[in-house]
């Protein structure tokens, strides 16, 4: 019996750490959809400035000095998020989604695009090889990028897509933000 009841426990453990296990393809999904329903959700309230840019900040991140209002790096525990701002894109842009797929050398593992009042959004991650992912987190003229290893996907993406909807460009005709 005793025997029985431990095989059983072993059968149940290894099916349990099988489903845990997601592959690189679940996770980009996931991350996609997760970036997507942010890009749904109200917008975080700015919190931190770049000259004339205002953007959130999440806990824990900082503006790399000598960053300006067309490029802020942000770092987090030794990773670094680029984020590239077009002031000429309106919200509606669908610039930074084009360039991705005009990139041959990049291997696309999955993209998602999203639309809300006016505003075009999208979600995109690349293999860069060594097990580490580009994602691509874009809203309009906003977009942010990070190399990330595969189970950081889904919070990066998460929270890269808060920061690009958060930016407010004063020169913005089409401002819808906060």
């Amino acid at each position: 019996m005793a025997k029985g009841l431990r095989l059983i426990g072993f059968a149940l453990l290894a099916v349990m750490l099988a489903g845990c296990s997601a592959t690189a393809e679940e996770r980009s999904e996931n991350g996609t959809e997760t970036a997507g329903k942010v890009f749904r959700a109200d917008v975080h309230r700015t919190n931190a400035e770049v000259g004339s840019v205002r953007l959130y900040k999440p806990a824990g991140f900082k503006i790399r000095e000598g960053s300006d209002e067309q490029n802020i790096v942000l770092e987090k525990g030794g990773e670094t998020y680029v984020l590239f701002i077009n002031p000429n894109e309106p919200d509606n842009s669908r610039l930074f989604y084009e360039l991705l797929y005009a990139d041959p050398a990049k291997e696309i593992v999955t993209t998602a695009t999203y639309e809300q009042n006016g505003v075009f959004g999208f979600s995109g991650i690349t293999d860069a090889g060594n097990e580490r992912y580009e994602l691509v987190a874009g809203s309009g003229g906003n977009k942010l990028t990070t190399l990330s290893k595969e189970k950081a996907i889904e919070p990066n993406l998460r929270t890269m897509m808060e920061i690009v909807r958060s930016v407010e460009r004063p020169d913005d005709p089409d401002l819808t933000m906060n």
